[in-house]
Protein backbone atom coordinates (compact mmCIF):
# COMPACT_ATOMS: atom_id res chain seq x y z
CA UNK A 1 0.00 0.00 0.00
CA UNK A 2 1.34 3.63 -0.79
CA UNK A 3 2.44 6.41 1.35
CA UNK A 4 -0.84 8.17 0.40
CA UNK A 5 -2.97 5.64 0.38
CA UNK A 6 -2.07 5.49 4.26
CA UNK A 7 -2.28 8.82 4.70
CA UNK A 8 -6.19 8.85 3.65
CA UNK A 9 -6.81 5.81 6.10
CA UNK A 10 -5.40 7.34 8.53
CA UNK A 11 -7.01 10.94 7.71
CA UNK A 12 -10.08 9.18 7.93
CA UNK A 13 -9.63 7.33 10.91
CA UNK A 14 -8.64 10.34 12.75
CA UNK A 15 -12.20 11.94 11.67
CA UNK A 16 -14.07 9.16 12.59
CA UNK A 17 -12.28 9.03 16.01
CA UNK A 18 -10.84 5.40 15.59
CA UNK A 19 -7.05 6.24 16.77
CA UNK A 20 -6.30 5.63 20.01
CA UNK A 21 -4.92 8.36 22.55
CA UNK A 22 -1.38 7.29 21.49
CA UNK A 23 -2.33 7.57 17.48
CA UNK A 24 -4.17 10.85 17.99
CA UNK A 25 -1.01 12.62 19.45
CA UNK A 26 1.32 11.11 16.77
CA UNK A 27 -1.04 12.05 13.83
CA UNK A 28 -1.19 15.69 15.48
CA UNK A 29 2.34 15.72 15.72
CA UNK A 30 2.75 15.23 11.86
CA UNK A 31 -0.04 17.93 11.48
CA UNK A 32 1.98 20.53 13.05
CA UNK A 33 5.00 19.27 10.78
CA UNK A 34 3.14 18.36 7.63
CA UNK A 35 1.34 21.36 6.10
CA UNK A 36 -0.06 19.66 3.21
CA UNK A 37 -1.55 16.94 5.58
CA UNK A 38 -2.96 19.51 7.84
CA UNK A 39 -4.37 21.40 4.73
CA UNK A 40 -6.52 18.10 3.89
CA UNK A 41 -7.52 17.07 7.23
CA UNK A 42 -9.45 20.40 7.54
CA UNK A 43 -10.93 20.21 4.36
CA UNK A 44 -11.94 16.90 4.99
CA UNK A 45 -13.58 18.23 8.12
CA UNK A 46 -15.42 21.34 6.60
CA UNK A 47 -17.21 18.70 3.95
CA UNK A 48 -17.90 16.08 6.92
CA UNK A 49 -19.75 19.48 8.63
CA UNK A 50 -21.10 20.39 5.04
CA UNK A 51 -22.57 16.63 4.63
CA UNK A 52 -23.62 16.44 8.25
CA UNK A 53 -25.95 19.45 7.57
CA UNK A 54 -27.26 18.77 3.86
CA UNK A 55 -27.50 15.19 3.36
CA UNK A 56 -30.88 13.35 4.79
CA UNK A 57 -30.66 11.32 7.81
CA UNK A 58 -32.37 8.19 7.96
CA UNK A 59 -34.70 6.12 10.35
CA UNK A 60 -35.37 2.65 11.64
CA UNK A 61 -38.61 1.46 9.50
CA UNK A 62 -41.85 1.85 12.03
CA UNK A 63 -42.10 -2.49 11.07
CA UNK A 64 -38.47 -2.69 12.75
CA UNK A 65 -39.49 -0.53 15.69
CA UNK A 66 -42.25 -2.50 16.13
CA UNK A 67 -40.55 -6.22 16.29
CA UNK A 68 -38.24 -4.94 18.37
CA UNK A 69 -41.33 -3.05 20.80
CA UNK A 70 -42.92 -6.23 20.53
CA UNK A 71 -39.57 -8.53 21.78
CA UNK A 72 -39.64 -6.16 24.70
CA UNK A 73 -43.17 -6.83 25.86
CA UNK A 74 -42.30 -10.40 25.91
CA UNK A 75 -43.46 -12.55 28.90
CA UNK A 76 -40.27 -13.49 31.66
CA UNK A 77 -40.65 -16.60 33.72
CA UNK A 78 -42.17 -15.91 37.08
CA UNK A 79 -40.16 -15.60 40.26
CA UNK A 80 -39.76 -19.20 41.60
CA UNK A 81 -38.93 -20.36 38.20
CA UNK A 82 -36.60 -17.94 37.32
CA UNK A 83 -35.00 -18.83 40.71
CA UNK A 84 -34.74 -22.17 39.48
CA UNK A 85 -33.30 -21.57 36.11
CA UNK A 86 -30.33 -18.60 36.01
CA UNK A 87 -31.34 -17.74 32.43
CA UNK A 88 -34.27 -19.24 30.79
CA UNK A 89 -34.94 -18.40 26.42
CA UNK A 90 -38.09 -16.34 27.33
CA UNK A 91 -34.74 -14.15 29.63
CA UNK A 92 -32.41 -14.71 26.94
CA UNK A 93 -35.01 -12.93 24.13
CA UNK A 94 -35.91 -10.58 26.94
CA UNK A 95 -32.26 -9.30 26.94
CA UNK A 96 -31.57 -9.36 23.68
CA UNK A 97 -34.40 -7.21 23.11
CA UNK A 98 -34.25 -4.31 25.92
CA UNK A 99 -30.58 -4.32 24.50
CA UNK A 100 -31.93 -3.77 21.18
CA UNK A 101 -33.88 -1.33 22.72
CA UNK A 102 -31.91 0.71 23.84
CA UNK A 103 -29.61 0.86 20.61
CA UNK A 104 -32.26 2.08 18.84
CA UNK A 105 -33.34 4.78 21.35
CA UNK A 106 -30.06 6.08 21.74
CA UNK A 107 -29.82 6.37 18.26
CA UNK A 108 -33.30 7.94 17.73
CA UNK A 109 -32.13 11.34 18.80
CA UNK A 110 -29.69 11.24 15.15
CA UNK A 111 -32.37 9.09 13.43
CA UNK A 112 -29.91 6.54 12.81
CA UNK A 113 -29.71 2.56 13.05
CA UNK A 114 -27.10 0.07 11.96
CA UNK A 115 -28.23 -0.84 8.41
CA UNK A 116 -26.60 -4.02 6.43
CA UNK A 117 -23.96 -4.72 4.91
CA UNK A 118 -25.18 -3.39 0.93
CA UNK A 119 -26.87 0.22 3.04
CA UNK A 120 -23.03 0.61 3.67
CA UNK A 121 -21.73 0.45 0.48
CA UNK A 122 -24.35 2.07 -1.14
CA UNK A 123 -24.48 4.80 1.85
CA UNK A 124 -20.43 5.26 1.44
CA UNK A 125 -20.85 5.46 -2.69
CA UNK A 126 -24.00 8.00 -1.97
CA UNK A 127 -21.39 10.14 0.46
CA UNK A 128 -18.16 9.62 -1.60
CA UNK A 129 -20.30 10.74 -4.64
CA UNK A 130 -21.56 14.29 -2.85
CA UNK A 131 -18.61 15.02 -1.60
CA UNK A 132 -16.46 14.79 -4.66
CA UNK A 133 -19.53 17.57 -5.44
CA UNK A 134 -19.24 19.53 -3.28
CA UNK A 135 -15.60 19.79 -2.42
CA UNK A 136 -15.02 20.92 -6.56
CA UNK A 137 -12.16 18.05 -6.84
CA UNK A 138 -14.13 14.96 -7.85
CA UNK A 139 -10.80 13.43 -9.17
CA UNK A 140 -7.48 12.68 -7.89
CA UNK A 141 -5.89 12.21 -11.29
CA UNK A 142 -7.61 14.37 -13.55
CA UNK A 143 -7.28 13.11 -17.59
CA UNK A 144 -9.63 11.40 -20.32
CA UNK A 145 -6.51 9.28 -21.12
CA UNK A 146 -7.88 5.47 -20.03
CA UNK A 147 -4.25 4.31 -20.31
CA UNK A 148 -3.12 7.11 -18.34
CA UNK A 149 -5.81 5.92 -15.89
CA UNK A 150 -6.02 2.70 -15.23
CA UNK A 151 -2.12 2.20 -14.20
CA UNK A 152 -2.51 5.19 -11.59
CA UNK A 153 -4.47 2.94 -9.72
CA UNK A 154 -1.78 0.22 -10.03
CA UNK A 155 -0.93 -0.50 -5.78
CA UNK A 156 -3.54 1.58 -4.58
CA UNK A 157 -6.07 -1.49 -4.87
CA UNK A 158 -6.48 -4.74 -4.94
CA UNK A 159 -6.51 -6.19 -9.02
CA UNK A 160 -6.41 -4.39 -12.20
CA UNK A 161 -8.74 -1.55 -12.25
CA UNK A 162 -11.45 -1.74 -15.71
CA UNK A 163 -11.55 1.28 -17.41
CA UNK A 164 -13.19 1.84 -20.79
CA UNK A 165 -13.44 4.61 -23.41
CA UNK A 166 -17.30 5.52 -23.67
CA UNK A 167 -16.42 9.10 -25.69
CA UNK A 168 -18.11 7.79 -29.16
CA UNK A 169 -21.50 6.83 -26.14
CA UNK A 170 -21.52 10.22 -25.12
CA UNK A 171 -19.84 9.49 -21.88
CA UNK A 172 -16.69 10.56 -22.04
CA UNK A 173 -13.90 9.76 -19.09
CA UNK A 174 -12.63 12.85 -17.13
CA UNK A 175 -10.68 10.66 -14.42
CA UNK A 176 -10.25 8.97 -11.38
CA UNK A 177 -10.44 8.91 -7.90
CA UNK A 178 -9.67 6.87 -4.89
CA UNK A 179 -12.40 5.92 -2.26
CA UNK A 180 -12.40 4.07 0.70
CA UNK A 181 -15.45 2.12 1.48
CA UNK A 182 -16.21 -0.09 4.81
CA UNK A 183 -12.11 0.64 5.49
CA UNK A 184 -10.58 -0.50 1.60
CA UNK A 185 -9.38 1.40 -1.04
CA UNK A 186 -11.81 1.22 -3.77
CA UNK A 187 -11.03 2.97 -7.22
CA UNK A 188 -13.54 5.20 -8.59
CA UNK A 189 -13.96 6.23 -12.49
CA UNK A 190 -15.54 9.43 -13.68
CA UNK A 191 -17.29 10.21 -16.81
CA UNK A 192 -19.14 13.00 -17.87
CA UNK A 193 -22.76 13.49 -19.30
CA UNK A 194 -23.50 16.66 -20.32
CA UNK A 195 -23.16 19.19 -16.97
CA UNK A 196 -23.26 16.28 -15.29
CA UNK A 197 -20.92 13.37 -13.86
CA UNK A 198 -21.04 9.74 -13.45
CA UNK A 199 -19.11 7.58 -10.55
CA UNK A 200 -18.39 3.91 -11.12
CA UNK A 201 -16.72 2.39 -8.29
CA UNK A 202 -15.58 -0.73 -8.62
CA UNK A 203 -15.51 -3.20 -5.98
CA UNK A 204 -13.65 -6.61 -5.52
CA UNK A 205 -15.64 -9.90 -4.59
CA UNK A 206 -18.12 -11.03 -7.67
CA UNK A 207 -18.74 -14.73 -8.14
CA UNK A 208 -20.92 -14.75 -11.01
CA UNK A 209 -22.34 -12.35 -13.28
CA UNK A 210 -25.55 -10.42 -12.06
CA UNK A 211 -27.56 -7.19 -12.57
CA UNK A 212 -28.01 -5.06 -13.95
CA UNK A 213 -30.56 -3.47 -11.03
CA UNK A 214 -31.67 0.37 -10.94
CA UNK A 215 -31.97 1.33 -7.57
CA UNK A 216 -32.46 5.40 -5.98
CA UNK A 217 -31.46 6.25 -3.04
CA UNK A 218 -31.03 9.64 -1.25
CA UNK A 219 -32.43 11.24 -4.66
CA UNK A 220 -30.11 9.61 -6.86
CA UNK A 221 -30.05 6.65 -8.88
CA UNK A 222 -27.46 3.51 -8.74
CA UNK A 223 -27.40 0.65 -11.08
CA UNK A 224 -25.09 -2.43 -9.32
CA UNK A 225 -24.09 -5.19 -11.66
CA UNK A 226 -21.69 -7.72 -11.35
CA UNK A 227 -18.77 -9.72 -13.64
CA UNK A 228 -16.82 -12.88 -12.17
CA UNK A 229 -14.16 -10.73 -10.78
CA UNK A 230 -15.76 -7.12 -9.73
CA UNK A 231 -19.38 -5.52 -8.62
CA UNK A 232 -20.14 -2.37 -9.94
CA UNK A 233 -22.31 0.78 -8.72
CA UNK A 234 -22.64 3.43 -10.95
CA UNK A 235 -24.20 6.51 -9.18
CA UNK A 236 -25.46 9.92 -10.87
CA UNK A 237 -28.12 12.45 -10.94
CA UNK A 238 -28.66 12.09 -14.21
CA UNK A 239 -32.80 10.17 -15.25
CA UNK A 240 -32.55 7.25 -14.60
CA UNK A 241 -32.65 5.44 -18.40
CA UNK A 242 -29.75 7.58 -19.69
CA UNK A 243 -27.70 5.75 -16.10
CA UNK A 244 -29.02 2.03 -17.24
CA UNK A 245 -27.52 3.40 -21.19
CA UNK A 246 -24.26 3.88 -19.76
CA UNK A 247 -24.03 0.69 -17.81
CA UNK A 248 -25.08 -0.85 -20.46
CA UNK A 249 -22.23 1.06 -22.63
CA UNK A 250 -20.17 0.33 -20.31
CA UNK A 251 -20.82 -3.24 -19.91
CA UNK A 252 -20.32 -3.77 -23.67
CA UNK A 253 -17.15 -2.21 -23.75
CA UNK A 254 -15.55 -4.38 -20.65
CA UNK A 255 -17.02 -7.51 -22.76
CA UNK A 256 -15.54 -6.28 -26.24
CA UNK A 257 -12.25 -5.19 -24.60
CA UNK A 258 -11.97 -9.41 -22.77
CA UNK A 259 -12.44 -10.41 -26.17
CA UNK A 260 -9.82 -8.74 -28.38
CA UNK A 261 -7.06 -10.36 -27.12
CA UNK A 262 -9.09 -13.71 -27.75
CA UNK A 263 -9.35 -13.02 -31.48
CA UNK A 264 -5.74 -11.97 -31.99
Amino acid sequence: MTAETNDRLLLNAALDGELDAAGMLDFEARLAAEPALAAEYRRLSALRQAMKARLPRESAPEALRARIAAMARAPTPAPQAARRARFSAASYRALAASLMLGVLLGAGGYGLIAPPPSSDIDRAIVAGFIRGRLSGQPVDIATSDRHTVKPWFSGKVAGATTVVDLKADGFPLVGGRLDVIKGEPVATLIYQRREHQIAVSELPGAAQPSGPALETRDGYSLVKWSDTSRRYVAISDIPPAELEAFSAAFRNAVAAEREEPAKK
